[in-house]
């Protein structure tokens, strides 16, 4: 087995409770969009951020593989760079189509690790013989929806040790700190009336408590999933880089979470493995 365990920080730019889940700019819950940014659009990026906010660099990345347990310091795809394609988005609409807060579905689900010469790449479909079939299509189907819903942990302390999230009043009361010294720093004005809108919001965490409590929830939110990649798999490799075969016929067990969400950077961690069938030759 080639175990890939991937991590880093993902962006996903989205209005929250009590705001509709497709209010473009963010009215009433933690989220919102600041002068000079464009709307909202929900889309989970793991690479390529739209108009990222200060602190944190936006990048899912291998981190470690190991063959049949065996740590491979030098495979060509540490390093290389993991993808969600086809404009996924978290799927709840405001308790509409899930039943539990924090429960939410990912959709759709493909799967992209690119980099050192080779390409791995798969869906996670509902049906495979329906690959066309969206979570608006099952989402009545409890046994359908059940393998792709998540666990949730709150405070969770693997989130704060990956994130160094430790301390969610203080990280926030260090942010005002350090977008105030921004807001010292520039001259532009569209800058200016960002960066004045953020500090609003978090000037808003001594009086608010309803506010501060949904921005603290989420920091310390892990919301984790397990489930097979069951799509028509690709796999490029021209040069042999990988040293081996791939199975095909299996599918690919996959194991992440998403966690430690910032209200104020649109940014989140995601951790991972994803386990594919594979035979040195």
């Amino acid at each position: 087995m080639m175990d890939l365990r991937f991590e880093g920080w993902f962006q996903c730019r989205f209005a929250t409770d009590p705001d509709p889940s497709d209010d473009l700019r963010g009215v009433s819950g933690p989220t919102f969009t600041v002068p000079g940014e464009p709307p909202f659009d929900r889309v989970i990026r793991l690479q390529d951020p739209v108009a990222p906010r200060y602190p944190y660099t936006v990048g899912v990345n291998v981190r470690a593989v190991a063959l049949d347990g065996a740590p491979v310091a030098d495979h060509p795809l540490v390093g290389a760079a993991v993808s969600l394609l086809g404009r996924p988005q978290f799927v709840q609409r405001n308790l509409i189509t899930a039943q539990a807060a924090w429960v939410v579905v990912v959709d759709p689900f493909e799967l992209q690790i690119s980099g050192g010469g080779v390409e791995l790449r798969r869906k996670a479909l509902w049906d495979v013989t329906q690959p066309n079939l969206t979570y608006d299509d099952v989402f009545l189907q409890a046994d359908v929806v059940a393998p792709r819903q998540n666990k949730v942990a709150v405070q969770s302390a693997e989130v704060a040790e990956a994130t160094g999230l430790l301390d969610y009043a203080g990280v926030r009361a260090q942010r005002a700190l350090d977008l105030e010294a921004m807001l010292a720093r520039t001259s532009d004005p569209t800058e200016k009336l960002a960066l004045e809108k953020r500090l609003q919001a978090l000037a808003a965490d001594r009086i608010m408590a309803g506010q501060q409590l949904a921005a603290t929830q989420f920091m310390g939110m892990q919301a984790s999933y397990e489930f097979p990649l069951n799509g028509r798999p690709h796999v490029i490799d021209p040069d042999g880089r990988l040293g081996g075969d791939v199975g095909r016929s299996q599918v690919w067990p996959l194991t992440f979470w998403f966690g430690g969400y910032d209200v104020d950077a649109l940014c989140g961690y995601m951790r991972g493995t994803l386990s594919v069938p594979f035979r040195a030759t």
